[in-house]
């Protein structure tokens, strides 16, 4: 009988001899010759950003949110991965035949050629999902205006004009790849990375399928891929639990970012 496993990458069962099936290794291999599309793309968004402020008479409204802020930071984090990750790879696979990668392309030529070897090597799932998140990342940042985002109900304490402590109502918004963001009625500005992870931490109540549930963490900034997320509810790490009014089984946001978190630790 023919041993098997499971595909790194995807779950998909593959003979035992490799660790990415047949359709992540073409994935893969794809990812890889677009690297030099992906740079493109990329820069095209750069040259078309005006990212300095004009600047107003006094009184006037603040200027509207630049287009694509968030791109030089994407490229960067992909450049450098894609080098490292070539680095990584030539160190362990050919210590005796050291590359030295001055561009982001010679390194994604240079792990295309290696994906056959690759894909024999237990590390190629993990290699395959952070291309693919970088990919994604870039290319979703790419010639697209910047949303606004309501974030609840503001709680800022302060005093009415009887003197009594109450707590505003008014609710925070913030642009997309914002840090910060600031409530529409008292003007309070709030840290937006620990507003929506409190709030999703303790979003318990929503319950929906992993799959739905892995979508609203991606819009919120977490880096979670459906896959590897169907990997944990395989291995126990996530158990679906029943929606008392719908009767309905699912997961909720909290459940799933904790074992993000505890992953990432």
């Amino acid at each position: 009988m023919t041993e098997t496993r499971d595909c790194t990458s995807c779950g998909h069962t593959i003979p035992a001899s490799l660790y990415l099936c047949d359709k992540c290794h073409t994935h893969l291999c794809a990812l890889l010759d677009r690297v030099p599309d992906t740079l493109d793309t990329a820069q095209d968004t750069l040259s078309n950003m005006s990212v300095t402020p004009r600047v107003g008479s006094a009184g006037s409204n603040p200027p509207s949110a630049p287009v694509n802020l968030d791109m030089s930071d994407k490229l960067g984090k992909y450049i450098k991965r894609l080098v490292e990750l070539a680095v990584w790879v030539n160190n362990t696979e050919e210590p005796d035949r050291l590359h030295i990668f001055t561009t982001p392309e010679t390194a994604g030529q240079y792990l295309r050629r290696m994906t056959n070897l690759m894909r024999q090597r237990d590390y190629v799932g993990d290699l395959h999902q952070e291309l693919r998140t970088l990919e994604r990342q870039v290319l979703s940042t790419a010639d697209r205006q910047l949303v606004k985002r309501p974030l609840g109900e503001c709680g800022a304490l302060h005093l009415d004009e009887e003197g009594n402590i109450i707590k505003c109502a008014g609710v925070v918004y913030g642009h997309e790849t914002a840090t910060t963001g600031r409530c529409k009625a008292c003007k309070r500005e709030h840290d937006l990375t620990d507003r929506i992870t409190s709030r999703l931490a303790e979003a318990t109540n929503y319950r929906a399928p992993l799959q739905r549930i892995v979508k609203v963490l991606n819009v919120a900034g977490f880096p979670v891929n459906y896959e590897r997320a169907k990997k944990w509810a395989q291995r126990g790490k996530l158990a679906p639990s029943c929606d008392v009014e719908t009767r309905r089984e699912g997961h909720t946001p909290a459940e799933v970012l904790k074992v993000l978190q505890e992953m990432s630790n």
